[in-house]
């Protein structure tokens, strides 16, 4: 049987076809977890979301890294001019210790000592301008969790990504048809609404 392409590849196409590999691992793992993607590389740049208000004093929000302005249609007007920019000092983020333990901000919070007292129950009430995504760096467990991936693609394409291979020296088949159980269980913690 003939060498795949990318075993027969030189130095050169061997770094770019891993860079592709990595690219992929990454958007993969990024579907698996349910997140967009670069979730856990994203750009540094601002983007804004838009989230329904549910009246309440806590509000869900996509994660993100940094907030820069939080804005709330009090009225329910959800027009360019129709929202008030909030104080930072109007509400809290969740978890308070984000950036020293790695996680992203995942919840607002009212302050009690602001003048606020809820997130108002209209729909896109909230305008929230941050950078989205995990963290500004990907955590150990997902940088080896697309190390793994690529190295079994790789040894799959020496196999002519063939769906079941052999292992000489166990004596054993091995069958590639879905995500590797090795990489769902390091990101099993890692799962948007993951609460186990």
């Amino acid at each position: 049987m003939p060498d795949s392409p990318l075993v027969q590849m030189g130095q050169t196409e061997h770094a770019t076809a891993f860079d592709a590999l990595i690219t992929r691992a990454s958007r993969l793992i990024d579907r698996e977890v349910g997140a967009w993607p670069n979730y856990f590389y994203p750009t540094t740049d601002d983007a804004i979301r838009y989230f329904d208000g549910n009246g309440e004093e806590e509000l869900w929000i996509d994660e993100c890294m940094s907030i820069t302005t939080l804005a709330v249609a009090e009225s329910g007007e959800t027009c360019s001019t129709g929202y008030t920019t909030w104080s930072s000092t109007e509400y809290e983020v969740w978890p308070y210790n984000y950036s020293e333990t790695g996680q992203p901000i995942m919840r607002l919070d009212i302050n009690m000592n602001g003048d606020k007292g809820n997130f108002p129950p209209y729909r896109k009430a909230v305008k929230l301008t941050g950078v989205f995504g995990y963290s500004s760096t990907p955590p150990e467990d997902i940088k080896q969790a697309c190390i793994i991936q690529v190295v079994r693609w790789y040894m799959r394409a020496k196999q002519s990504y063939q769906d079941a291979g052999a292992n000489v020296d166990l004596g054993s088949m091995v069958y590639v048809q879905q995500l590797d159980p090795d990489i769902k269980e390091l990101l099993h913690a890692y799962r948007i609404g993951n609460m186990v």
